[in-house]
């Protein structure tokens, strides 16, 4: 689950004969940030010369190293030995220069002395005048600490790290500068978020539509009827028995005719003597391959005509049974709403309610009625979660994107019955569909249904569609709602505008 931080940049400052400092620092980093990153949403990182200068020209070599990180960092740690460091323009050393910049910025500076043991070839004794220098002029600010060892050094450095970080003045201003602001929106007909939530007039999300059926149906008409073919030329007795023991005659049933026909009638299309000639197309009788397969034998036309035929038929087939599920809905509106996320931080464990006026919504036990067949043609054939659900687009994803463990379920599919003219009941399974799709718990009181919905999570700057459309009988004029969620210690309490574009 992404998470958002705020980051702090902490200085190391030191001159070079501080080595295992550093690797102890950045160890100290490494285990704060594993131990409340997650938890407080603070994070810490170093910067210092060796990882985060680069090549500059046009400056004094402190000024740059000034303008590049030290003077955007957010705390300073400094640590001298025996070195005192190279002297800039204005001060004795750069730690001496960081640590005067950090201080007069009002930032906090961890400075340490060490007395580790030294060897006199180690000694510099003139540097190490400068480092006593130093650590007098800021003895009385108690402002430094000493210690004499690497494991010294360690705990102490980690615990002030952790008393700083830690400071109730710190995680304030981390949590006022990180904080969700969750309201709900509404989605248009053009997809696009909107302030208002329009009533809008019900589209499934399926590629093919009755009016697409009906347009590819006709095509089918046209590319059959411009295939020219001569009828069958009939073969001599002796020849034609010999023949038909290992190919027969190919040829449109006449059920077959009749659904075309009928079709055809309906639309007013003319269907001439020659439609359903397939030429000398034949059937071999000997099966091909292990699936028991027959190769037909023809021209290249004669088997486009029949593959189209057959395209044609299975083509009025999908759209009748696509016909009655158009038809229920067709005229029915819905509303597309969406949380949206405008705060810097992301926001877990949200429960929407929605106050939706009783003659309003149309909750799924008065959705449209199926009989059993077309119960089973929406369970098998048909994605609901995708016919009923809202996609994502670029403004706004889906609702499975807000879930950590993902929703998405296979379609339910019922399996027919063994026993030969007995039909399954797709009821109960397309009932439990229903329920998954539109996965809001509806509540009656007085005059209004309560709709309650969850969102796992969601992302700062983010916003969310609900899991499908919800249907409406009448308009009203706003849907008033209460969000609840983890990162909010208060219910956030909101309204949002409704209008009706299917009366424009």
């Amino acid at each position: 689950m992404p998470k958002n931080v705020v980051q702090y940049d902490l200085l190391i400052s030191c001159p070079g004969d501080i080595t295992t400092e550093i690797s102890i620092i950045e160890d100290a980093i490494s285990q704060f940030n594993t131990q409340f990153s997650d938890t407080l949403g603070i994070s810490v990182r170093t910067k210092h010369w060796y990882k985060n200068s680069y090549a500059q020209s046009g400056g004094k070599p402190q000024a740059l190293l000034n303008e590049q990180f030290v003077n955007d960092c957010d705390a300073a740690v400094a640590i001298l030995w025996t070195r005192f460091g190279t002297p800039t323009d204005e001060y004795g050393s750069g730690t001496e220069e960081e640590v005067e910049i950090m201080l007069s910025s009002g930032k906090q500076v961890f400075m340490y002395f060490s007395d580790k043991p030294l060897s006199p070839s180690q000694m510099n004794e003139e540097s190490y005048k400068k480092v006593q220098a130093f650590r007098d002029k800021y003895k009385d600010r108690g402002i430094y600490f000493t210690y004499s060892s690497d494991e010294e050094f360690k705990t102490m450095f980690f615990a002030h790290l952790s008393q700083y970080f830690l400071s109730k003045e710190i995680v304030a201003e981390v949590k006022g500068e990180r904080h969700s602001e969750l309201k709900i929106v509404g989605i248009d007909q053009t997809q696009h978020i909107s302030d208002e939530a329009p009533i809008i007039s019900f589209v499934p999300n399926t590629e093919m539509t009755i009016s697409k059926y009906l347009e590819k149906i006709r095509t089918l008409f046209d590319d059959i009827s411009a295939i020219k073919l001569e009828k069958r030329v009939e073969l001599p007795k002796k020849i034609a028995k010999y023949t038909l023991a290992f190919n027969k005659p190919v040829e449109i049933s006449e059920d077959e005719r009749k659904i075309i026909y009928s079709v055809a009638e309906k639309l007013n299309i003319n269907i001439t003597e020659d439609f359903f000639i397939l030429g000398n197309l034949s059937q071999s009788s000997i099966p091909t391959g292990i699936m028991g397969g027959y190769s037909l034998n023809g021209t290249d036309a004669e088997e486009e005509k029949y593959d189209t035929i057959k395209k044609l038929l299975k083509t009025i087939s999908k759209a009748l049974e696509w016909a009655p599920v158009e038809n229920a809905f067709s005229d029915k509106k819905c509303l597309k709403l969406a949380l949206q996320n405008c705060g810097t931080d992301i926001d877990e464990d949200i429960e929407i309610s929605l106050r939706i006026p009783k003659n309003s919504l149309l909750p799924i036990n008065e959705f449209p009625k199926f009989n059993n067949d077309e119960m089973g043609y929406l369970l098998n054939d048909c994605n609901m979660s995708e016919l009923f659900g809202i996609c994502s687009t670029s403004t706004y994803s889906d609702y499975d994107s807000s879930i950590v463990t993902s929703r998405r379920f296979s379609p339910r599919v019922s399996t027919p019955s063994i026993f030969p003219g007995y039909t399954s009941d797709y009821s109960d399974d397309f009932e439990s569909e229903l329920s998954d799709v539109f996965c809001y718990s509806c509540f009656d009181e007085g005059e209004e249904y309560i709709v309650k919905l969850k969102f796992d999570y969601i992302k700062h700057n983010t916003t969310i569609a609900f899991p499908s459309i919800i249907f409406i009988n009448e308009s009203f004029k706003s849907i008033p709602y209460t969000i609840t969620s983890k990162n909010s210690p208060e219910i956030v309490s909101g309204k949002i505008k409704i209008t009706d574009d299917t009366l424009i």
